[in-house]
């Protein structure tokens, strides 16, 4: 085994990732084994620089037979946040909405399309500490296939800050990761399905909405009003309320975990001076 063309120091290791090596065991025709490869990220490097890798194994009983692979390393400075867009682009681009309110917070943050790249490395997404995930107009179970890193990234002390229409819908949100890391109950029928909602309004005592009236919600930006209602759990507070006084969004904090939930677009929601504010409040509530 072996490592070119990299300008970060690389070592290949065992699959323990502490064992230096240069020789795996002996390994049978199909057959395969593990290695692990570490990069030393120079410490002054930019948030999001990258260095590519070129991992060689070659047979030791056929040396002119050989394959490569390609590593790519990510710089993430310390503190930086995370935006993962997952939204459908249509009828429009949710990204800007959400980087704008950050931008006017001063809050430093990469970014992450998954429509660009569906493969989120789980070591990078549990590099940060806060994330910001949109989902769009994406359906059906737009976190069907990322529930178990955002377990991890919980599970390491993240904070999440989640929003989108459809997220719950049918068993999507009968999941274990809505349950108990979400902290939404739901049963899977239309009974909070699809709520249509003029305004939400923020509730006295939560810790992110408090003091925050009625903001409407503009239906003509994501041309959709497919608002939930959610039944917070285990110790979740709801955040905001619908025209009916019921929950569609919630925090929780508690296990060494954040969340803020908001079952409904947060591109929809009011003035991009609403945005902005509520953006700081999410953020101070992640401390």
């Amino acid at each position: 085994m072996s490592v070119s063309g990299n300008q970060w120091p690389a070592t290949v290791y065992a699959a323990n990732c502490t064992t230096p090596l240069a020789t795996t065991g002996t390994v049978t025709g199909g057959g395969s084994t593990d290695v692990c490869v570490k990069v030393d990220v120079p410490a002054g490097a930019a948030n999001d620089a990258t260095d590519d890798a070129t991992l060689t194994a070659t047979s030791n009983g056929a040396p002119s037979v050989s394959a490569e692979a390609t590593l790519t390393s990510i710089a993430v400075v310390p503190g930086n946040a995370l935006v993962v867009d997952e939204d459908t682009n249509d009828p429009v681009d949710s990204q800007p909405y959400y980087t704008d309110a950050l931008d006017a917070n001063n809050i430093a943050y990469s970014v992450w399309d998954l429509a660009d790249e569906p493969n989120l490395p789980q070591s990078y997404l549990t590099a940060h500490t806060q994330v910001v995930w949109f989902t769009g107009n994406s359906y059906p179970a737009p976190l069907g296939g990322y529930e178990g890193e955002l377990k991890a990234f919980l599970d390491g002390g993240g904070s999440l800050f989640l929003s989108g229409q459809d997220i719950l819908d049918q068993a999507a949100g009968k999941t274990t990761f809505v349950q108990n890391y979400l902290h939404v109950t739901w049963d899977g029928s239309e009974a909070q399905n699809d709520k249509a909602t003029q305004a939400v309004h923020g509730v006295t005592g939560n810790p992110v909405t408090d003091g925050i009236g009625a903001v409407p919600l503009d239906h003509s930006v994501l041309k959709a009003n497919f608002e939930d209602q959610i039944t917070p759990n285990g110790g979740a507070t709801a955040a905001f309320t619908d025209d009916g006084s019921n929950p569609d969004a919630l925090t929780f904090a508690g296990s060494g975990y954040k969340v803020v939930f908001a079952a409904f677009p947060f591109e929809a929601y009011g003035t991009a001076s609403d945005k902005a504010d509520l953006m700081s409040r999410t953020f101070s509530f992640f401390g």
